[in-house]
């Protein structure tokens, strides 16, 4: 089970982060492909805190 890095708590959530202006939006469970078509970007939020993880994997 994955933690948080900054808080260590374990509410984790995989999330999508969608950008306009200067708002933020997160949309559970998905999944995006970098510009590269090489690595896939998975990013986290942790519900206690709010610190957001990237993380990224090779894909071929």
């Amino acid at each position: 089970m994955k933690e948080c890095i900054a808080c260590h708590s374990g509410q984790i959530k995989q999330v999508d982060i969608i950008t306009k202006d200067k708002e933020f939006t997160f949309i559970e469970n998905s999944e995006a492909v970098a510009s590269t078509q090489s690595h896939k970007i998975i990013k986290f939020v942790c519900l206690n805190c709010g610190f957001i993880s990237l993380y990224a994997e090779d894909y071929f």
